[in-house]
């Protein structure tokens, strides 16, 4: 079977996918990615063949961030994400479909296989299905993501709080969003999209893979997304980063914790980073490792605490065994490696994805939400304590991790998409 992997230019979306690709080549499909341009080294370190987007393509987070410096005067939330939708991901639609095109005329695949928020795929899914490979996306955050249907569910919050919620969601991202991505579709001479747009691809696609588990997503109440398949925890594609000189010597008598900014909210460290520095300096029966997603150290704003270590990127699939609490900006991909290792979780995040990662994780009672994109010390040091001192959220947690250990990542993907391709033939 011959596998296109297609996927924005951001790590966050890309390694999952990466996973899956050295899950075919191991079971001898033939696979290649085409992603942008700035991603090749990673993708040919882990074995797999690049293939270009078009020439006038610029889909990269990196060329996003640079040329679209407005981004950053917006409100973290629903604002930034609305802009995000309409400047990056409509934005990119052509070119990633016109991109797609191109590979398949040297690439015949069988199936594309690409991210959950890569709308490249949208032209052919609206096309008739005999005229165009099985289509399968990858979910790298919650499902239906920013769609209405799952608003954070707040302990406390009245249904008129929800319905206000879910009205100006509308207004400021979903309304918005949609009509870009019905333009980026009338530019390439398709029709409108037949439902909303945050929907799209778990609703349209021949198949939509979830590396996750169930029990983190809220209730399916109108059982929409018979299309998912929840597979659980994908293992990291090769190349990640090595243990640090420093791991060696740790004092693992000491409970570990782990903070991070990821890699695309990492801009500003003392965000999340130099608060848990100075909430955590005087803990002596801690150790906080901190990994900066190749931000370098001397961008942390606070004085380095003896009990702390630093590195650019830790080998997560080493290290997660080790930790006792993590301490994040909600990355949905590191809270649900997080909560496989059974570990219970702080989140401090509004951009992206990470306020509904966020409130996620509070409402399956395995961490605490700060509800903030600017974390205090003193709610760092409160937060930890208290999860830290209540064994409530590691139960939890574990019994997450239980879940997870029950998929079977490996062999589930591959009868999943071997299905969704043999159906399409016999159709």
């Amino acid at each position: 079977m011959k596998i296109l992997i297609a996927s924005i230019g951001v790590p966050g979306h890309l390694n999952p996918l990466l996973s899956a690709a050295s899950i075919f080549a191991k079971h001898g499909h033939e696979v290649a990615v085409q992603t942008s341009n700035e991603m090749q080294a990673v993708i040919e370190a882990a074995g797999v063949t690049f293939l270009p987007e078009i020439p006038e393509a610029n889909t990269s987070g990196g060329y996003f961030f640079a040329n679209f410096p407005e981004r950053q005067e917006k409100t973290p939330g629903m604002e930034m994400i609305a802009f995000d939708l309409e400047h990056f991901f409509a934005r990119n639609l052509p070119a990633q479909a016109a991109s797609l095109k191109a590979a398949l005329r040297d690439f015949p695949a069988d199936l594309i296989l690409a991210d959950s928020m890569y709308w490249g795929t949208l032209p052919m899914l609206l096309e008739p299905r005999e005229q165009r490979p099985a289509i399968a996306h990858m979910g790298i955050s919650i499902l239906n993501l920013g769609s209405g249907k799952n608003l954070p569910q707040r302990p406390g919050s009245s249904e008129e709080e929800r319905s206000a919620e879910r009205q100006r969601r509308v207004r400021v991202m979903l309304k918005p969003g949609q009509m870009a991505v019905d333009r980026a579709l009338a530019s390439v001479g398709c029709s409108p999209l037949p439902c909303p747009v945050m929907e799209s691809l778990s609703s349209l696609s021949d198949l939509y893979l979830h590396p996750g588990i169930e029990s983190f997503e809220y209730p399916d109440t109108d059982g929409a997304v018979s299309k998912v398949r929840y597979i659980g925890p994908l293992p990291l594609a090769a190349g990640q980063a090595p243990l640090p000189e420093w791991w060696a010597d740790l004092d693992k008598t000491k409970r570990l914790v782990l903070v991070t900014q990821g890699t695309i909210a990492n801009r500003d460290l003392g965000q999340l980073i130099g608060p848990t520095l100075t909430a955590l300096a005087e803990e002596e029966d801690l150790l906080v490792l901190v990994t900066t997603g190749n931000a370098p150290a001397e961008s942390i704003p606070v004085e380095l605490p003896k009990n702390a270590r630093v590195a650019s990127f830790l080998p997560y699939e080493q290290v997660m065994p080790h930790i006792d609490l993590l301490i994040t900006n909600g990355g949905y991909g590191t809270v649900n490696m997080a909560l496989a290792h059974g570990i219970a979780v702080i989140s401090a995040g509004l951009t992206e994805d990470k306020e509904e990662v966020s409130a996620h994780m509070q409402w399956a009672g395995v961490g605490l939400d700060l509800r903030t994109n600017q974390a205090t010390p003193e709610a760092v040091h409160a937060a930890t304590r208290e999860i830290l001192d209540t064994p409530g959220y590691r139960e939890q947690a574990k019994k997450f991790a239980l879940e997870f250990a029950s998929h079977d990542a490996e062999a589930e993907l591959l009868s999943a998409v071997e299905a969704c391709v043999q159906q399409l033939v016999e159709a």
